[in-house]
């Protein structure tokens, strides 16, 4: 996504932008490890279903990798941010604190008009 080159608007990338997803990819970048589905889960109180719709759309968009296994012949999916997620969630923090930053400016200068 990025900055709009022609108005300077960022343009916030609709995937990860979506709570329950930003969740998700946020919880996937900070522990920087692969993680099981239950796990997501239940650290992020989704149920399994909602979870699962939500990691497609990570995975379509080559943001998450999942890949299963058995343990103990029992199955196992495990989750992890690839190099493209995690890219494009930087580039999704810099465009958020562009928005922030912008705003800020504007409300200091409200401010100080009225002062």
């Amino acid at each position: 996504m990025g900055k709009n080159k022609k108005n300077n608007n960022p343009a916030l990338n609709r995937i990860i932008h979506e709570p329950a997803r930003l969740q998700i990819i946020s919880y996937l970048a900070a522990g920087d490890k692969t993680v099981s589905f239950t796990e997501l889960s239940e650290k992020l109180g989704f149920s399994s279903g909602n979870l699962s719709v939500q990691l497609k759309k990570l995975e379509e968009a080559g943001y998450v990798s999942i890949a299963k296994s058995f343990r103990n012949n029992r199955p196992l999916t495990s989750v992890s941010l690839t190099s493209r997620g995690m890219k494009a969630l930087k580039l999704y923090l810099q465009d958020l604190e562009f928005i922030i930053d912008r705003v800020k400016d504007s409300v200091q200068t409200q401010e100080n008009d009225q002062a």
